[in-house]
């Protein structure tokens, strides 16, 4: 083959290598935060943001807040910029999926980066019984994009509130992951009972079920899962903050629960 033939079989095979779909290689992280919150708790929906709570202020004693994020892609990172809070206070990063709740990381020193792989997470600030002061925090999305693991939720601060799931009365839909974190802006001990559950039934809860999680030494334990009808014994939040997590599958839905909190 000529010089000229190589060169033109040459162009032909990197033109074919070029063409080819290549491998996904994820979003990269935004350079900077693109939204700021600034209040104890909320919903964060967003590829990146800067969680500033009372930086610079006081943060009154035994104060809980939660922040949900749901962002578009599959790892989440989170990091330190500033803080005044105490050895006794925490910041705790936690992973949300259609199992529940993970193990929570404490978020404590400048600097410090936390990456979880997991598009839906819980920030829980736990202030100890001392005030204490303020702190910013950012965290950046990257990766590949991925589905909501929660589909719906809502944060109750409110010193006592009623719920009912779901709200129009109807029954629920299928592969439904709901979060209920409690966490009253009035520190206290809430109670949590169920007044009514028709929930799909299966021999260990396989299929559809509520678990619920309580605060306790830095991390959300699972106290309790259950589905059918029977109504669960109640649980106080000793501690001051808890989870009401609900998923169901892909059949079989019912009338769902009512809970109240106290």
């Amino acid at each position: 083959m000529n010089s000229t033939g190589t060169i033109v079989l040459l162009a032909f095979l990197f033109a074919v290598v070029t063409a080819a779909p290549q491998p996904n290689q994820g979003r990269s992280e935004d350079p900077e935060p693109v939204v700021s919150v600034t209040t104890c708790g909320g919903h964060v929906n967003a590829s990146s943001a800067s969680i500033e709570f009372q930086l610079g202020g006081s943060i009154r004693a035994d104060m809980r807040c939660v922040w949900i994020v749901r962002a578009p892609y599959a790892e989440q990172r989170f990091n330190l910029i500033s803080s005044g809070l105490k050895q006794t206070d925490g910041i705790y990063i936690t992973p949300v999926s259609f199992r529940g709740l993970g193990n929570s990381e404490k978020l404590s020193t400048l600097g410090q980066n936390v990456t979880l792989h997991s598009r839906s997470v819980m920030i829980t600030l736990i202030v100890g019984h001392a005030p204490t002061f303020g702190f910013k925090m950012e965290y950046y999305s990257s990766g590949t994009s991925v589905s909501p693991d929660i589909t719906s939720h809502a944060i109750l601060t409110t010193a006592k509130g009623n719920v009912t799931y779901p709200s129009n009365g109807g029954d629920y839909g299928n592969l439904e992951n709901v979060l209920f974190p409690i966490a009253p802006s009035v520190p206290g001990q809430p109670t949590l009972r169920f007044t009514r559950v028709d929930i799909e039934t299966g021999s260990s809860c396989q299929f559809d079920y509520v678990k619920i999680y309580n605060w306790f030494d830095g991390n959300y334990l699972q106290v309790a899962i259950f589905c059918g009808t029977t109504i669960p014994v109640s649980v106080t939040f000793q501690d001051g903050a808890g989870v009401v997590f609900f998923s169901s599958d892909s059949s079989f839905t019912r009338a769902g629960f009512d809970f109240q909190y106290e």
